[in-house]
């Protein structure tokens, strides 16, 4: 039952080996001890090296440079009346870490200090916190691409060996400035709450007051189309621009030069000082043609028409209309009136409903119809017929014409009043046509005189371009003719088309603009002006508002006698179509009557195009009023008690 002593051995020699634990401890000690060391070392030799460089390092205030935005320029009217000026609101802003989704306590006694309820607050945090969270993926994910293209690019067998060696981790994650300011909650706070939070700062950590510019348009909607409004920049969401009129127009002279200031912080947060290092150079100011009084009563005018349209029984479609005044002799722009029109107010405090609605309104309030709305001219286009078949010597000024009512059969190409009363307008010359605006005449002696003199005399007058008003976006409108007839209606040009065109229908279309610059050039002798809003000598370095006066080629003198005497009778004859809702005992007025037929089940627009006074031309206007119907009973009177409002204003 004994072991023997070699029976031990040889079994204890098979029993594993016991490590001293002790031993193990001092091991890690060691080596605990020894990059101790190696730390205190490094800390010793940074301190006797550049300990003095780092110690004033942290003292160091933290420099920032911002930017000193310049003022706006101002926009006034001819008459002084400031129309858009910069000014200044106080907002409150909101450290972005402190916005906490749902609100916290503090965040819903701001909202309500606010007069904004929890879901308004959670709207605009929400749409703060998608637009920092966009701005941060796309940094982060262009430094991602430049760090795998950098890699690409890196072929060296070492980096191949790490890349194999060691999975190497993503660039990190970089914090952009926006994740550190703050940011605009609420704008223009009221006074109370600005005084609340400016008392006691303490209780509202993270948030602060600020002042903002805010670009203000002191009459509201008066002349929001010519002015237009300011918008984002689209390389730069934060920059404001102008978006629409002479905001955009003149960006370059409204838009100052901004500045910059460095701002010290301690390594808290605190400011220190600051100072400037460049100062911003403010925006120049613009000076409109625009008479402001004689604009707001074309605005007014046009809503009235509009409001009588729209309480007329089975009216539903949404309609608009255009006022314009203009000199004759330098095309300087007295008034541009489009209605509906907006507030552009709105852009600047970019609530988001309110934009919503005006955006999504089937009258489309943002169209400018002076510049913008493209449509048959009706028989205020007879004036260029009367041009043309005069200089293609189609027809004498005495030549006389017997109208029946009717040119071919008595149920198309007929005249208004043969529909009214089955009768024709009887003997006429071209004066007499012009003055009854008898179709059947035009009918007659356009499908004599053929296409190419109507179309070469509309393109000297300028139809299917630009006027070159210094506007944005100002439609050209449509001039057909045999070369171009079978793109716009997929077929060849007709003798139909020419009578058609001769009364300013088929595929015409112009813009009031254009009408307002053809009159202007038969009242002042045949010049063709350019229109413009903007007073040249209020812009400068090359850019001007104007260009000038060209004279109409080969168009007589003689020929403009006949057509002025019959726009003359058109106001002045009491059988003229404008007689009874345009002529005035104390002023001549000289002018045509349109009525242009839509195609549609809707009502026509109604025209009126002419100038004042008759005798010695100063002035031209143009009333369009969409779906208005009868030119002669619609547009008449408005252009009426314009002419009035003028001679009240000592225009005339």
């Amino acid at each position: 039952m004994f072991l023997d002593w070699k029976d031990f051995q040889t079994s204890n020699a098979d029993a594993p080996a016991v490590v001293d634990p002790r031993r193990r401890l001092r091991i890690c000690l060691a080596v605990f001890m020894v990059m101790l060391l190696v730390i205190f070392g490094r800390v010793v030799q940074l301190e006797i090296t550049q300990g003095a460089d780092f110690r004033a390092a942290a003292l160091r205030p933290i420099e920032k440079e911002i930017e000193l935005p310049a003022a706006r320029g101002r926009i006034l009217a001819r008459d002084g009346a400031i129309l858009a000026r910069d000014g200044t609101t106080l907002a409150l802003a909101v450290e972005y870490r402190r916005l906490q989704d749902p609100p916290d306590e503090r965040s819903r006694q701001l909202a309500a200090m606010c007069s904004l309820s929890s879901r308004q607050w959670t709207a605009r945090m929400n749409r703060i916190r998608a637009r920092v969270e966009q701005i941060s993926r796309n940094v982060n994910e262009r430094r991602q691409l430049k760090a795998a293209e950098s890699a690409e690019a890196d072929r060296s067998w070492t980096t191949h060996l790490r890349r194999l060696l060691l999975e190497e981790p993503p660039p990190p994650h970089i914090v952009i400035e926006e994740e550190l300011e703050h940011h605009v909650m609420v704008d223009d706070v009221p006074a109370a709450v600005v005084a609340e939070i400016r008392k006691h700062a303490d209780r509202y950590p993270g948030v602060k007051i600020v002042e903002l510019a805010r670009r203000v348009y002191p009459s509201g909607t008066l002349a929001s189309h010519v002015l237009g409004h300011l918008g984002s920049a689209e390389a730069d969401r934060e920059r404001l621009v102008g978006r629409m009129g002479v905001e955009r127009q003149y960006e370059a002279v409204l838009r100052g030069r901004p500045g910059s200031a460095v701002e010290r912080t301690d390594r808290r947060g605190r400011g220190v000082t600051s100072y400037r290092r460049q100062e911003p150079i403010d925006g120049r100011d613009v000076v409109l043609t625009l008479d402001s009084a004689l604009q707001r009563t074309a605005e007014e005018l046009l809503r009235s028409a509009l409001e009588r349209r729209r309480i007329q029984p089975g009216v539903a479609e949404p309609a608009g209309g255009a006022i314009a005044v203009m000199d004759v002799r330098d095309g300087a722009i007295l008034a541009a009136a489009s209605v509906p029109t907006f507030d552009p107010n709105l852009f600047a405090r970019g609530e988001a409903k309110p934009l919503a609605a005006l955006l999504g309104d089937s009258s489309h309030p943002l169209f400018d119809r002076v510049c913008r709305m493209a449509i048959p001219p009706g028989s205020t286009f007879k004036v260029l017929t009367a041009v043309a078949l005069l200089e293609s010597a189609t027809i004498g000024p005495q030549e006389r014409f017997v109208c029946r009512g009717y040119l071919h059969q008595p149920d198309r190409q007929r005249c208004e009043i043969y529909v009214r009363q089955g009768v024709g307008h009887g003997e006429i010359a071209l004066a007499d046509a012009l003055a009854v605006s008898c179709n059947v005449y035009f009918f007659h002696f356009a499908g004599q005189m053929g296409p190419r003199p109507l179309v070469d005399w509309a393109r000297r007058f300028g139809f299917g371009q630009p006027t070159g008003v210094d506007l944005p976006d100002e439609a050209s409108g449509v001039l057909p003719n045999p070369d171009n007839m079978m793109a716009l209606e997929g077929r060849a040009w007709r003798t139909t088309d020419t009578q058609s065109m001769a009364v300013g229908q088929g595929s015409l279309t112009t813009t009031p603009l254009r009408m307002l610059s053809m009159m202007a050039a038969v009242a002042n002798g045949g010049r063709l002006v350019t229109p413009h809003v903007v007073a040249q000598e209020s812009v400068g370095n090359g850019q001007t508002s104007a260009k000038g006066t060209v004279p109409i080629p080969f168009l007589s003198s003689h020929t403009l006698a006949t057509v002025r005497e019959g726009l003359c009778r058109v106001v002045a004859d009491p059988h003229g179509t404008a007689h009874g809702t345009v002529f005035l005992e104390s002023i001549a007025v000289a002018g045509k009557t349109g009525t242009a037929e839509t195609g549609k089940r809707q009502a026509s627009h109604a025209w009126f195009v002419g100038y004042a006074p008759a005798e010695t031309p100063k002035l031209a206007i143009v009333v369009v009023l969409e779906h208005a119907g009868s030119a002669a009973t619609a547009a008449g009177p408005v252009a009426k008690r314009m002419v009035l409002r003028m001679r009240q204003l000592g225009m005339l």
